[in-house]
């Protein structure tokens, strides 16, 4: 199964999410640097999100046109160019230009989403998708290691360590990846460019910030149900994601190391279950079974995770969220493409992570709310019903499609 298009595909991954978590532990000495409150780290954390909600489905789209490969290059390099930026920045809106024009380049993962969609079978796809995971686990998990390590060398090192890793990922893709699309589609891609640069004149604003693909997507039911699942999930993830450390910190006094222990052991988990546990779990039971238990479970360790009053407790139920967490996300990622057309694949990922930038987004801002305003616990039961209000649109669309497969094997029986 790891072949050598996905170990390509999957160190190109790793790369980018390694460059972008060095950025994570920064925010506090720029704030101390620059004289900006916590609400403008906010901003400058959440104009990343935005720019890849925005550009996603372009990169999307861009690639069914041009290739996968191409994008996967534009990407990579203004990734570096972004990096660069932020390590020289010196003012505020030097670092709001980068991070936007990061997040601009961070919108290539629906290509590389769809990349794996186009080298994989649908019985395989679950498990590549599931590496997709992994490399986002492992990035999540080094990231902050590495950047702890340069940091000694200057504020800006870590930034520029990120951008020389994103030149790493731009020479691998040029001399290890190969084009996934057929050469006979991309050559009528590419000769149609000037029509689609004309066509570009012509949109309405609801074409030009995408929102139309959005609501193309949403129309059809069995999709709309899963992205809408999706988009929930995501925003419980988000919504305790970035309160976690401050919880854990507020509760059981953790020092620096031993948050970075605690997070990286949620890595760890994260890896073990995406890389090695799903693909094998989805041969027995299939991707919906998986969705479902991986839902129970992540709201579950929401739930617990306020009520922990002892280390070892939150070590246990914040595990079993992670594991829930990483059941879910390679087989929602396995389903949708499993339901959508070769030709849909880029556009489909492409909505689907300006949705999950849509929950990044607005995730943070309610969950830095509710634990200032209502406690410490109340992101994470917040975040735990909302998880079990994307089960149930998860439950609407399988409901969906047992009745379109069983639509299908009565015409064909017929």
């Amino acid at each position: 199964m790891f072949n050598k298009k996905l170990a390509v595909i999957f160190a190109v991954v790793f790369i980018d999410f390694l460059g972008f978590s060095f950025i994570l532990p920064l925010y506090p000495d720029i704030a101390a640097r620059f004289g900006i409150s916590a609400t403008s780290i906010a901003l400058l954390a959440s104009s990343y999100a935005l720019m890849q909600f925005l550009f996603s489905p372009i990169f999307g789209r861009l690639s069914d046109r041009f290739g996968r490969r191409p994008i996967l290059l534009l990407g990579s390099l203004g990734s570096a160019v972004s990096f660069a930026l932020f390590g020289w920045a010196g003012s505020v809106g030097l670092l709001f230009f980068s991070r936007m024009l990061s997040g601009v380049a961070g919108s290539n993962v629906a290509v590389a989403q769809a990349y794996i969609a186009d080298v994989t079978g649908k019985e395989e796809r679950t498990e590549g998708m599931g590496l997709l995971g992994a490399a986002l686990g492992m990035g999540l998990v080094l990231g902050p290691a590495l950047s702890a390590f340069l940091g000694r060398f200057g504020l800006g090192a870590p930034a520029y360590g990120a951008a020389a890793l994103s030149l790493i990922n731009f020479v691998v893709i040029v001399f290890a990846l190969k084009e996934s699309l057929e050469k006979k589609l991309r050559l009528r891609r590419f000769f149609s460019a000037g029509v689609a640069l004309a066509e570009v004149k012509n949109y309405s604003w609801s074409e030009r910030l995408n929102l139309k693909p959005l609501v193309e997507v949403l129309r059809h039911p069995l999709m709309s149900a899963l992205l809408i699942n999706y988009f929930l999930a995501m925003l419980g993830i988000s919504i305790m994601q970035n309160v976690a450390g401050l919880f854990a910190d507020q509760r059981f006094h953790l020092t620096l190391s031993e948050t970075g222990y605690f997070f990286a052991y949620i890595g760890i988990i994260m890896i073990a279950v995406q890389g090695v546990m799903v693909g094998r779990l989805t041969k027995f039971s299939g991707e919906s079974i998986i969705i479902i238990l991986g839902l129970i479970l992540t709201a579950l360790g929401y739930f617990l995770i306020p009520t922990s009053r002892m280390i070892w407790t939150i070590i246990a139920t914040a595990g079993v969220a992670a594991v829930g967490v990483g059941l879910y996300i390679p087989s929602v990622n396995s389903l949708i493409s499993k339901n959508s057309s070769v030709k849909e694949q880029g556009e489909i990922f492409g909505v689907a992570q300006s949705l999950v930038g849509l929950a990044l987004i607005f995730g943070p801002v309610m969950g830095g709310f509710l634990y200032d305003n209502l406690g410490s616990g109340s992101p994470f039961f917040a975040a735990g019903l909302i998880t079990l209000t994307s089960l149930y649109f998860a439950l609407r669309g399988f409901k969906k499609m047992r009745r379109l497969e069983k639509s299908s094997f009565l015409k064909h029986k017929s």
